[in-house]
């Protein structure tokens, strides 16, 4: 999993929006992405369009609260925006959950998507 190089854990994200039914799903580009790095729309009833951040981080390497601000951020930002995930290959920093400026958005417009929850995702779609 740490063997990975980022790029291509963005691409595998990415395809992982697609083959949970996503109609348009925008892998942005290495630089310059402005804080996204996948773009997931669904439309039709229920609508949404999902910001997602990958951070593909050895073990160790914790994300940071500024990490996850920072998303808020982009967030805010992207009015058709509906909700934003932090993705990595690691761990989140301890007390991320409870932050007072975090915990309001989580689940509803912000989730944080760990190293194990990212493997269970797809180890599910394997099973589809």
């Amino acid at each position: 999993m740490h063997q990975i190089n980022p790029r291509k854990w963005e691409e595998m994200i990415a395809g992982w929006y697609k083959e949970y039914g996503f109609d348009e799903v925008t892998l942005t580009p290495a630089s310059g992405d402005r804080g996204r790095d996948v773009i997931a729309v669904k439309h039709g009833a229920l609508s949404v369009r999902i910001l997602d951040q990958v951070k593909a981080y050895k073990p160790g390497h914790l994300v940071t609260a500024n990490d996850v601000r920072a998303l808020l951020g982009v967030l805010a930002g992207d009015r058709a925006a509906t909700k934003g995930l932090v993705t990595t290959t690691s761990e989140f920093a301890p007390g991320i959950d409870t932050d007072p400026s975090i915990a309001p958005f989580v689940p509803t417009r912000l989730e944080m998507v760990n190293g194990a929850e990212l493997v269970r995702r797809l180890g599910d779609l394997s099973k589809k």
